[in-house]
């Protein structure tokens, strides 16, 4: 029998945390135990194993005395936070549409935790299960409601009343915040999953910044991030997850991997080349895809971002990134997203 990995979390999920806590996680030493250091937060890729965020979550709230955590990092949540899947999700035409999507890309964010929309007459309901053995902080599950329903207030601009939530733990942990988020929705608590339930009509509710056309490129992105995630099950996708280490960590070399894997350099291009891939293919594909999240952010000098992705110079990466991008330089990348930005933000 294959043995499964440990599930992970997208280091994006514990930013509106630290947004409350204006601060580092509750527990440096648990990080470094991770292999996490506080440079890492400024890696989208990042990712940190469940159990190690539920007990830095645990930490926190000890930390700060607040059991109001979760819900105050809610109410903080940025759509942004999710990165690819708030584009992909935004840029539907509807919220039924954009849970659709998040249910299909919750990987991306959480490789334990699955969603599902059920809709029975006039009622719909938004669940959210976790699918391994992590017992799931109280403060987890008054983020993972409340960050959902600031997500659709956000981008339906629609304060809709909700008629239940359900939750997993059996006391309340913030019940003024309860009111705030929630309002009127009947609260229950001891519930198999955790959960909103609300008039089914809420789903044709359309989203403020819904463009069709980027909406597909975002899924085609999404997907091929997904893909990569599961893939790690594979020697290419253990190799990309190193890969993205190693240049965080300022170097990359195959004979490093090859030693990380306890494989040779012959071997490890066997087994790559069985899997009709190479060394140089992965690292340009990782290189690429921190290239385009990189590049979204102007404050970053292109310069940095070649320092960044391990290149010798400037010329290099352009050359390297204009090879995948069909000629396109990174400068002028830059500049087509920040104009369609722009355009989304006007319509």
């Amino acid at each position: 029998m294959t043995e499964q990995p440990d599930s992970t979390v997208s280091i994006r999920w514990m930013i509106p945390f630290m947004r409350v806590t204006g601060n580092a996680p509750g527990d440096i030493d648990l990080l470094k135990r991770e292999g996490i250091t506080l440079e890492d937060f400024a890696h989208p890729d990042t990712r940190v194993g469940h159990r190690a965020v539920m007990e830095l979550l645990a930490a926190s709230v000890i930390k700060t005395g607040n059991p109001c955590l979760g819900i105050r990092a809610g109410e903080l949540f940025e759509p942004s936070d999710l990165g690819v899947l708030d584009y992909a999700a935004r840029n539907c035409n509807d919220l039924r549409e954009a849970m659709l999507c998040c249910t299909r890309y919750m990987y991306l964010m959480h490789t334990a935790q699955e969603s599902q929309l059920i809709e029975h007459g006039d009622v719909a309901t938004w669940q959210l299960r976790i699918t391994d053995d992590v017992v799931q902080h109280t403060a987890a599950n008054d983020f993972a409601l409340s960050s959902a329903v600031a997500f659709s207030r956000h981008h339906t601009g629609q304060r809709t009343p909700l008629r239940e939530i359900h939750f997993v733990h059996t006391e309340p942990t913030c019940p003024q915040g309860y009111a705030r988020v929630f309002g009127d929705a009947e609260i229950k608590l001891g519930m198999p999953y955790n959960a909103i339930v609300f008039d089914r009509s809420q789903l044709d509710l359309p989203m403020t910044l819904a463009h069709s056309g980027l909406q597909a490129a975002f899924e085609i992105h999404a997907n091929a991030m997904l893909e990569r995630l599961r893939g790690p099950t594979t020697v290419a996708g253990r190799v990309r997850e190193l890969v993205v280490e190693q240049l965080r960590a300022g170097r990359c070399s195959m004979p490093a991997l090859a030693t990380r894997l306890g494989l040779s350099e012959p071997a490890l291009r066997r087994r790559l080349d069985k899997e009709n891939t190479s060394f140089s293919e992965v690292l340009g594909e990782v290189r690429y895809d921190l290239a385009l999240q990189y590049l979204e952010d102007r404050s970053v000098a292109i310069s940095e971002i070649a320092f960044l992705l391990g290149f010798s110079n400037v010329s290099a990466f352009y050359k390297a990134f204009g090879r995948r991008s069909s000629g396109v330089t990174p400068a002028q990348y830059r500049e087509q997203s920040w104009l369609r930005r722009v355009a989304v933000a006007a319509r």
